[in-house]
């Protein structure tokens, strides 16, 4: 039986239509299974390659895919960073003037009492706000799972209180404004030989004046200090106060120095807090050197103890 199959073949024959020979091709059956097995392996192949081609190509359109994405995702991260530091900084200027203006408060005096009242529920619900919203920001990190999702929940809470930050720094800069139109530095080194209020007449034998500011002795010569930073509105003589220089801070503040030796600065001059601007003298009508100092708000003589730093 098995010799049998060995020996049974497959004829291949050619029949020309011509009158030429036929041709014939005799094939044992073992190379004809042969013969197919490699076509079938040809096939399958073939398939496979291609099966493996159109899944390269696949993965290959994915990661372009991915690498446009991740790219889009990094211009997207490095947009949110610029604009998280401009807002960072624009936050950082409205903290330093809370600090700044929370050392002007610091000073002593009836008027700035009546500011700290008025300022300080303005910084108190500032703090508050930032302390609420560093909550909001920490339990976005701690929520959500994506980086740019945190980055953006974190810019929307930014641009959320950028305005009202930008509000409550314009209202702050008023008050810092108006704290520094405070005369509260010390005028001249000495000490205090006439009080604000009603006094004995200095140079006569009896009677009282209402005395409208106070007199610091000194050393002749000795430098006179702008109390605050304001424009110098008067510089001369005037009558028994002798050389007198007045200088506008603004908020209805204006300071007097007057008995001066001289002074060196002029009318529109810009000063600032501390700067010299005369010398202790004794023109006009006085008992001896010293400086005569007045404060006047909106026209009125007040006491310059509650605005002096130390007396």
């Amino acid at each position: 039986m098995a010799d049998n199959n060995k020996d049974r073949c497959f004829t291949i024959m050619i029949v020309p239509h011509s009158e030429e020979a036929t041709f014939s091709l005799k094939l044992p059956l073992y190379v004809v299974k042969l013969v197919a097995a490699v076509v079938v392996l040809f096939i399958i192949g073939f398939g496979l390659l291609g099966f493996a081609y159109l899944r390269a190509d696949s993965k290959a359109k994915e990661a372009q895919s991915l690498r446009e994405i991740n790219r889009a995702q990094q211009d997207e991260i490095d947009t949110l960073a610029v604009e998280t530091q401009k807002m960072m900084k624009q936050l950082g200027e409205v903290d330093a003037l809370v600090d700044k203006m929370t050392d002007k408060l610091e000073i002593e005096s009836d008027e700035n009492i009546n500011l700290q009242h008025q300022a300080m529920p303005v910084l108190d619900a500032l703090k508050e706000k930032e302390e609420n919203e560093h909550g909001r920001l920490y339990a976005s990190r701690s929520s959500t799972g994506g980086v740019l999702d945190r980055a953006a929940d974190n810019i929307a809470l930014l641009q959320d209180s950028v305005p009202e930050r930008t509000e409550t720094l314009d209202v702050i800069d008023q008050y810092v404004d108006r704290v520094d139109a405070i005369p509260s530095l010390w005028p001249a080194r000495g000490r205090i030989s006439s009080d604000f209020g009603t006094r004995r007449i200095p140079y006569a034998e009896s009677g009282y004046q209402f005395h409208t500011g106070v007199d610091i002795t000194g050393s002749y010569g000795s430098s006179i200090y702008a109390s605050a930073p304001g424009t110098v509105t008067f510089t001369g003589y005037r009558g028994s106060l002798g050389n007198l220089v007045i200088i506008d801070h603004g908020y209805g503040y204006k300071t007097y120095y007057a008995h001066l030796a001289d002074f060196i600065v002029n009318v529109g001059e810009q000063v600032e807090r501390g700067q010299i601007i005369a010398h202790m003298g004794s023109s006009g009508r006085t008992t001896g050197t010293h400086l005569h100092y007045e404060v006047r708000h909106s026209g009125s003589p007040v006491n310059p103890a509650n605005y002096l730093k130390q007396l």
